[in-house]
């Protein structure tokens, strides 16, 4: 578990690498069915410098939740780091400038956020292929 201060000092550490950063919780279907693809995309991309990050927001209260996805992510072998943000749900939505998930960020070598490919708008929704094509276009 992080505060968000920990979580935003944790992502500067990974410079000068790009980071993408899955946001997602149990609650979310469409960020468990793409899961898969983003653990597909890590091993595509590790030796590219390339990070790949999970960031669960599920309630940090919701101790069957949490259980959950603890056991999820043993299921993925997703072999890249995994945090929670220790902060109440609605905070968390707040000081990470969401609306809801599923959401992806991805942070360009310098540690800024390049790209936030996010559900909000239900009549453009973002894909794998989108995630992929950010990526691409960073590592150019």
């Amino acid at each position: 578990p992080l505060t968000y201060q920990q979580w935003t000092d944790k992502l500067q550490s990974h410079i000068p690498n790009i980071v993408v950063v899955d946001m997602w919780a149990m609650w979310c279907v469409s960020c468990i069915e793409r899961f898969p693809e983003m653990v597909a995309m890590h091993a595509r991309y590790k030796d590219d410098n390339v990070v790949f990050v999970s960031m669960n927001l599920d309630d940090r209260d919701d101790s069957e939740s949490l259980a959950a996805a603890d056991s999820f992510l043993r299921s993925m072998d997703a072999q890249f780091d995994h945090y929670r943000m220790d902060e109440n749900l609605m905070t968390a939505f707040e000081k990470t400038d969401l609306i809801g998930i599923p959401a992806v960020l991805i942070y360009g070598q310098d540690g800024k956020e390049r790209y936030r490919l996010t559900g909000d708008n239900p009549n453009k929704q973002f894909t794998e292929y989108d995630i992929e094509q950010a990526i691409i276009t960073l590592l150019k």
